[in-house]
């Protein structure tokens, strides 16, 4: 490679020490370092940039997201109820069915009781009130826990397990809010559309890479827009899928460097918003969650998975869930090449740190779970009690035993400067990181878990060109790093997003 198409000057490399510039292009990263060892590499069609001491980082990679249902909310298609207080959610649903007309589904996402002066969950007769002629769905901000209008219920078998579908209060969880979800699911061409939406909003907030957890309907829109979204796609379809892949001979890794598989995702156990994610100690309220499968359920789809060549992803927050994840492992004898991976590993005890690093697991944590829930009078707090909120999102504790850890963001929300800040500031020590840590987490420890460290995640010759352009370096402004700007985003030494100038 010679002849950059694009060199970065007068810049700061917070994870490259003594660099000052750095030249690429489509091919990759030609150089980096010294300005005038770099400008070296210039040629006439060449765009040089001066950076004025701005921060330069690999692309960020958020390790787990949900990006089709971020796209339809940035789209208009879900009604967005983050941070809404309670009376501000039923109105902005009741608006929603005006404006869409009797009989039209109302899907909303995001709200949050933990943070209203009443912590009871919505419930059916508020949903009623914003309209009977419209089925609604109003989706907690975990995704675990629903709450239906009557109208919406009435599109639930008779079937559904009773403690996932309460008709008096509307609240729904787990495999039955799959239901109700499909029933009012957008269209394919409407998941392309809020695809690009997604997309587009990662390129603002300096993400190069994506993890996607993908549920059935959404996996072909992810092939149709191939190449199309400037962003590399690790794509984690639902275990539903593992028979299919296995069949076509499909391995971790198969696809192309816009969309290939990571591996499959299941769910051993909820959340604790829900009060569904398995813990052995019971919940301040009473109960000890669910396990999603028996040990022999969860054995065979691993070690089934593992035989094909497919890494794992297993959602396991509560220490319970963590335990049983721990020993079908142990008992599969999966092989550590595969890097197979934990998502959320909130609960882990000691032990279990260490048996997690035997095993060769992974850890794909998400640090604004902490910053959202944890410290004094948080849902955690009022959920689990204070000794384990203290324990619970254990980034350092995962670090020091050894066991490769990447941040993603679950979409809540959609910012790796966001979940950096969080892991640097979070309530309790435990929970955070360096700066330097914390940003290996979301580049190369991304990387790393899906297997392409050796094609991103770092700055160096010959990687390719995915790089993050902030107007300050984190390190420089540890307690204001969700405040820092993104002024470039290359995917690709493509230039994807530019902030205007204000």
């Amino acid at each position: 490679m010679d002849g950059a198409e694009t060199i970065l000057i007068t810049g700061i490399f917070p994870t490259v020490p003594g660099a000052e510039a750095i030249a690429f292009g489509r091919d990759g990263i030609i150089s980096i370092g010294q300005q005038d060892e770099v400008i070296a590499h210039a040629s006439a069609r060449t765009r040089v940039i001066d950076l004025a001491g701005a921060a330069v980082l690999p692309g960020f990679i958020d390790a787990h997201t949900h990006l089709i249902n971020t796209g339809l909310t940035r789209i208009g298609f879900s009604v967005d109820l983050v941070g809404l207080p309670r009376a501000h959610v039923i109105a902005a649903l009741a608006t929603a069915c005006r404006a869409r007309g009797p009989g039209e589904w109302v899907i909303g996402r995001g709200w949050d009781e933990s943070g209203w002066s009443d912590h009871s969950y919505l419930s059916r007769a508020e949903l009623d009130r914003a309209s009977r002629r419209n089925p609604i769905i109003a989706v907690r901000v975990d995704g675990h826990l629903l709450t239906a209008n009557t109208t919406a219920l009435q599109f639930l078998p008779p079937s559904v397990p009773s403690d996932q579908a309460d008709a008096h209060t509307g609240t729904v969880r787990e495999d039955a809010m799959m239901v109700l979800l499909r029933a009012g699911a957008p269209d394919e061409a409407t998941m392309v559309d809020a695809l690009h939406a997604a997309a587009h909003q990662a390129h603002t907030l300096g993400i190069t890479s994506a993890h996607a957890m993908a549920a059935p309907p959404e996996w072909r829109p992810f092939m149709r827009t191939r190449g199309e979204l400037d962003l590399h796609i690790i794509l984690y379809p639902e275990v539903s899928a593992l028979d299919h892949l296995r069949t076509l001979g499909i391995e971790s890794g198969f696809g192309d460097e816009w969309v290939h598989i990571g591996g499959v995702k299941l769910f051993a156990d909820g959340s604790v918003g829900a009060q569904t994610a398995a813990v052995r100690e019971p919940y301040i309220e009473g109960g000890h969650g669910t396990l999603i499968y028996s040990d022999d359920e969860l054995r065979r789809l691993i070690a089934t998975a593992d035989a094909a060549g497919l890494q794992t992803a297993v959602h396991a927050i509560g220490d319970r869930a963590i335990e049983q994840v721990l020993r079908v492992h142990a008992q599969a004898g999966t092989n550590p090449e595969l890097r197979h991976r934990i998502e959320h590993f909130e609960l882990p005890d000691e032990g279990q740190l260490v048996r997690a690093a035997k095993l060769g697991l992974c850890a794909s944590m998400q640090p604004n779970f902490a910053a959202n829930w944890s410290g004094h009078g948080g849902m955690y707090e009022t959920q689990l009690g204070p000794d384990r909120d203290r324990r619970i999102d254990p980034h350092r504790a995962v670090l020091a035993a050894d066991i490769p850890l990447a941040f993603g963001s679950d979409c809540m929300p959609l910012s790796p400067l966001y979940g950096i800040h969080a892991a640097v500031t979070a309530p309790h020590p435990g929970q955070r990181l360096p700066v330097a840590a914390t940003i290996r987490a979301y580049t190369a420890a991304g990387a790393y878990l899906a297997r392409m460290e050796t094609k991103t995640g770092t700055l160096a010759p010959g990687m390719d060109a995915d790089i993050v352009v902030l107007d300050s370096d984190p390190s420089a402004v540890p307690n204001r790093i969700s405040n820092i700007t993104v002024m470039m985003t290359f995917v690709g030494g493509t230039l994807v997003y530019k902030k205007e100038r204000s």
